[in-house]
C-alpha cells in the first residue's frame, strides 16, 4: 500500500503496549489543495475510540481509497495514559489543464461533457478511469468499438499535471447484416424496416444507418414480436439476438431466432366493468366504439339529445374498429382501449383503466377479447398554475384552456388546450399536467410553456433578378407587451416596388371574444420592370405591359369580427376599406381604350364580408390542419333601374366574392420534417354599374406570390394594341387582367437545418385569370397556366425569406424559359 503502517515517537514500546488505549486526539498533516475533512470522513478512529491494529490499517485502506493520496502514515504518539493519533498524507498533483488529442469522428464538446474529472483539481485515478468509461460509451454510441483511450500525465512543476487523454478512433464497426431464422411467413424485410439497429446499407457514412448500439438490442426484440403480434401471430416467440464481429474487426452481424406459432383471427368481443348510465357511459355507447365509432361523435350526438336537439350532429371521422373473424391486430386493440378511456376520462373518469383480455384457442385459432372497465371517483380540476410565461400575460394563456377551475375532468379540453396554445405560435414548447390536488378526488393542472421569440427588428439589403436592390425595414411583434397583440410595420424598397404598411390586431378585444384589425398601407409599383427584360429581348412584348405606368393604392382598413365556436376556429369578420387607388404616366392610346373606362384613377370605398374556418396546428407557421374562407364585398354602390345607388361612396362600383382554402399534411406519420402543403384561391369581381371593371382592381395572375415561373403579373387576359407608329411591325397584345381568376399552388416543403430555420421546397403551381374586359369567358382547368420548380426558405431575423425558382410548362415565345425570384414574408 506504501506509506508506515504505524510509526511509534516519544519512547520505545511495542504497539501492543498501547492497544486498547482510548485515543485523546486525531489530527491531520500534509493538506495542502484537499480539506481535512476529505481525511477524516472515511477514518472510523475518532476521539474516544479504542485503539487496536485492525482499526489503523482500516483506515489506512479507507484514505487510500478515496483516490486523493499518493502516500499515506499514521504516527502514535503516547505520554503516559494519553495516546495520540496524526495522520501524514501526501496529495497527488493538481490537474491544470485537460486535453484531448486524437479525435476526428466525434465532437470534442460531446467527450469534454463526458469527463467525470475538472480542471484546478486534486488528480483522482477513479474519476480518470471513470472518465475513460464514459468518453469510449461516447464512442460506442457512434459504432467505433474499437476506439482506444489513455490517460497520459505531463508534469508541469509546482505539485501540477497535465491531462492528456489520447484517443486512437480505429475504424468505425457497421453492421453487415442482420438474419433471422424461423420468419416463414413475413419477409425479413417488413421486420427490418421497423428496427432501430439497423444494416450499414451502401452509403452509410451518409447516414447513422449501420450503427451497432447493443443498448437497443432489447427494444429491437420486441419490436420484432410487436410485428408478429399486428400480423395476427400472438404466440410468436422471439430469442434475444445473438451479435459476431467478423474476424477483421471490421463489421458485426446480427441473428434473429424466432418462433412464429399459429395466427389468429378475434372471436368474440365484449366489454365488462363499470357502466355509468346517467353519464352516458353505457355498455352500448362503449360497443358503438367497438364498433369504430368515436368517442367525441358519441358525445355529440349525447349533448344534443340532452338539449334536445334535432339537428343531425356532424360526422367525424371513424375510428379503428374489432370485428370478429379479421385477424387479430395489436395497434387496433391499443386504439379502442384508447378512445373507451377518451370517453370516460370526458366525464370526469380521469383514472379509469381498460384492460383488454384474451382467451386464445388453438384448436380454432380465435382469440376472445373482453375489455374489462375499472373506475375511480369522478375527478374535477383544482388549481390551474401557469409556469414560464415570461413576458406573456396569465390572461393570455388562461383564455386558450378550455377548463375552469372547479370544472369537471375533462382529457378532450386538456388535449384542446394544448392545441390551442401551440397554434399561438408564441411558445416553443407547451406541457400540461395533472399532479394531485388538495382534495381526493382533484386535480391541479400545471401548464409549463417555454416562451420563444415572437417579434424581429431588420433593417437589410437584398438582390432579385427582378427588382435589382431591394431595401428592407421590418418591426414585427406577435405578442406584443406580452398581451396577445399583433403589431408589424414593414418598408419595401426598390426600383419596381416602394411598399410601406403598418398593421395592428388584437385577437380578443377588450379580452371579448371579438377582434379588431387596423390596417394601413402605401403600394406603388411599376409595371414595366416587373415585366421583364425589354423590348430587345422579348420582341417588343415588355412594352404592351404598362410601358413607364406606375400603380398606386393608398389607403386603410378596419375590421371588426366574432368568434362562433367554443374553440374559435370559426370566424366571422367586417371589414370597412378605403383607398385612393389609380395608375400613373398612362400613355395616350391606354388613355383612349375603351373609351377612357379601363384605365381610370379614383376612390374606392369597400365593405365586405368573410367567414372563416381555421384548424391549423399553428397560426404563424402550420405544419398539419385546414383553413378556408369565403368572402365577399361591395365597393361604391349598384344600379337600380336607371338610377345608381352609392351606398358607400367612390368612384368605382362592383362586387368580389373570393374562396380560399388550404391545407397541411405531415407526408411521415408523427415528423413534420416533409409537409405536404395546398393552396386554392377562386376569385371573380363584377361591375355593378354597368361599366367596365377598371384596370387597377381585375386580376392579374404570375408571380413568387401567384403562379411561380412566370413573371409577376404577366398572366390573364389580353387585347390587340398599337404601341409602335412602324407600319411594318405587327400588332402587341396588351395584358389588361380578367374579372376571374384561380391559381393553385402545391409544395413540398422540407427541413434542411431545423435550428436555423431552413428548409427546401419543390412546387407545382396551376392558375390564370379570366375574363376579357367586359367580362365574358369564365374560368376553366383547360384556361390554367402551369409551373414547377424548387426553392428555399429561410426564417431570418428579418423575417421569412423565399428564394424560389419556376419553369414554365408549355412554354409562350414571348415567355422566360426559367424565373428566379426572391421575396419577403410567408406564403401561405
Amino acid at each position: 500500500m506504501g506509506g508506515l503502517l504505524w510509526a511509534w515517537v516519544a519512547g520505545a514500546a511495542p504497539l501492543t503496549s498501547v492497544e486498547g488505549m482510548l485515543l485523546t486526539d486525531v489530527a491531520v498533516e500534509g493538506v495542502k489543495r484537499i480539506d481535512e475533512a476529505a481525511v477524516l470522513a472515511p477514518m472510523t478512529l475518532r476521539r474516544g475510540s479504542k485503539l487496536t491494529p485492525e482499526a489503523v490499517r482500516r483506515d489506512i485502506r479507507a484514505i487510500y481509497k478515496t483516490g486523493f493520496f499518493d502516500d499515506v502514515e499514521v504516527i502514535l504518539e503516547q505520554e503516559g495514559d494519553r495516546v495520540a493519533l496524526r495522520v501524514r498524507v501526501q496529495e497527488k498533483p493538481a490537474v491544470r489543464e485537460i486535453r484531448i488529442e486524437g479525435e476526428k469522428k466525434v465532437e470534442e464538446d460531446d467527450l469534454m461533457e463526458a469527463l467525470r474529472i475538472q480542471a484546478f483539481g486534486v488528480l483522482n485515478d477513479a474519476e480518470v478511469q471513470s472518465s475513460v468509461r464514459a468518453m469510449r460509451e461516447v464512442y460506442l454510441e457512434k459504432g467505433f468499438y474499437l476506439a482506444d483511450i489513455t490517460p497520459d500525465l505531463v508534469d508541469v512543476g509546482s505539485g501540477m499535471v497535465d491531462l492528456v487523454f489520447t484517443i486512437r478512433e480505429n475504424r468505425k464497426v457497421l453492421v453487415q447484416a442482420i438474419e433471422f431464422s424461423g420468419n416463414e411467413n413475413l419477409h425479413e424485410s417488413k421486420l427490418k424496416r421497423f428496427l432501430q439497429v439497423k444494416e450499414a446499407g451502401v452509403v452509410p457514412w451518409l447516414t447513422s444507418s449501420g450503427t451497432f448500439d447493443e443498448s437497443l438490442l432489447p427494444t429491437d426484440r420486441q419490436i420484432v414480436a410487436q410485428v408478429y403480434m399486428e400480423e395476427g401471430y400472438v404466440d410468436v416467440q422471439v430469442d434475444a439476438p445473438k451479435a459476431y464481429l467478423s474476424p477483421d474487426k471490421r463489421s458485426i452481424f446480427l441473428s434473429y431466432a424466432l418462433v412464429e406459432g399459429d395466427r389468429y383471427e378475434l372471436g368474440t368481443i365484449d366489454a365488462e366493468g363499470e357502466f355509468i348510465d346517467e353519464k352516458g357511459l353505457t355498455r352500448e355507447a362503449v360497443g358503438q366504439i367497438l364498433d369504430g365509432e368515436r368517442p367525441e361523435s358519441i358525445q355529440e350526438r349525447q349533448w344534443r339529445e340532452w338539449k334536445g336537439k334535432r339537428r343531425k350532429a356532424g360526422a367525424l371521422a371513424r375510428g379503428p374498429a374489432l370485428t370478429p373473424g379479421e385477424f387479430y391486430k395489436q395497434s387496433t386493440i391499443f386504439q379502442v382501449r384508447e378512445n373507451i378511456e377518451r370517453l370516460y376520462q370526458d366525464q370526469g373518469y380521469a383514472f379509469v383503466n381498460v384492460v383488454p383480455l384474451t382467451d386464445t384457442n388453438p384448436e380454432t385459432q380465435t382469440v376472445d377479447l373482453t375489455f374489462r372497465i375499472e373506475t375511480a371517483e369522478p375527478v374535477r380540476i383544482g388549481r390551474i398554475e401557469v409556469v414560464g410565461n415570461d413576458p406573456t400575460f396569465d390572461k393570455i394563456v388562461r383564455r386558450e384552456i378550455q377548463l375552469d377551475e372547479g370544472d369537471l375532468y375533462r382529457g378532450s379540453l386538456i388535449r384542446a388546450s394544448k392545441m390551442r396554445l401551440e397554434r399561438l405560435g408564441f411558445f416553443e414548447e407547451v406541457n400540461i399536467s395533472t399532479p394531485k390536488g388538495a382534495g381526493p378526488s382533484v386535480l391541479d393542472m400545471n401548464v409549463q410553456v417555454s416562451e420563444q421569440p415572437t417579434g424581429s427588428f431588420s433593417l437589410g439589403a437584398g438582390y432579385s433578378n427582378l427588382e435589382s436592390v431591394v431595401v428592407t425595414a421590418n418591426v414585427a411583434k406577435n405578442n406584443f407587451l406580452g398581451l396577445g397583440f399583433n403589431m408589424s410595420s414593414a418598408l419595401n424598397w426598390s426600383r419596381l416596388r416602394r411598399q410601406f404598411t403598418l398593421s395592428f390586431l388584437d385577437p380578443y378585444f377588450l379580452d371579448s371574444r371579438w377582434l379588431l384589425n387596423i390596417n394601413g398601407y402605401s403600394v406603388t409599383r411599376n409595371f414595366t420592370g416587373m415585366y421583364g427584360m425589354g423590348a430587345s429581348t422579348m420582341g417588343g412584348f415588355a412594352s404592351t405591359l404598362g410601358g413607364g405606368m406606375n400603380e398606386y393604392q393608398r389607403g386603410g382598413s378596419l375590421g371588426i369580427g366574432r368568434y362562433l365556436d367554443t374553440r374559435d376556429d370559426l370566424q366571422l369578420r367586417m371589414d370597412y376599406t378605403i383607398e385612393d387607388v389609380g395608375l400613373t404616366n398612362i400613355d395616350a392610346f391606354k388613355r383612349r381604350l375603351f373609351g377612357g373606362e379601363l384605365y381610370r384613377n379614383g376612390l374606392t370605398s369597400t365593405v365586405g364580408l368573410t367567414f372563416s374556418v381555421d384548424k391549423r396546428n399553428n397560426r404563424i407557421f402550420p405544419t398539419q390542419g385546414f383553413y378556408g374562407s369565403i368572402a365577399s364585398s361591395l365597393s361604391g354602390g349598384f344600379r337600380v333601374g336607371d338610377d345608381m345607388v352609392s351606398l358607400l361612396g367612390g368612384d368605382f362600383h362592383f362586387v368580389e366574392n373570393r374562396i380560399n382554402a388550404r391545407w397541411y399534411q405531415p407526408l411521415l406519420n408523427g415528423n413534420d420534417r416533409f409537409v405536404f402543403r395546398a393552396n386554392s384561391t377562386m376569385g371573380a369581381v363584377t361591375s355593378t354599374d354597368g361599366g367596365m371593371v377598371p384596370f387597377i382592381h381585375r386580376y392579374r395572375a404570375g408571380g413568387i406570390n401567384s403562379v411561380r415561373g412566370y413573371n409577376w403579373f404577366s398572366l390573364g387576359p389580353t387585347v390587340r394594341a398599337v404601341t409602335s407608329e412602324d407600319p411594318g411591325r405587327a400588332d402587341d397584345q396588351l395584358i389588361v387582367g380578367g374579372t376571374q381568376t384561380w391559381v393553385n399552388n402545391f409544395e413540398i416543403e422540407s427541413q434542411l437545418v431545423r435550428s436555423a430555420g431552413i428548409t427546401g421546397v419543390i412546387f407545382f403551381d396551376a392558375g390564370n385569370a379570366f375574363g376579357d374586359p367586359w367580362g365574358d369567358g369564365n374560368l376553366s382547368i383547360a384556361g390554367l397556366r402551369a409551373s414547377y420548380g424548387l426553392g428555399v426558405r429561410w426564417r431570418s431575423p428579418m423575417g421569412p425569406l423565399r428564394f424560389e425558382w419556376g419553369v414554365p410548362l408549355q412554354r409562350q415565345p414571348n415567355e422566360r424559359p426559367s424565373v428566379f425570384d426572391f421575396s419577403i414574408g410567408s406564403f401561405f
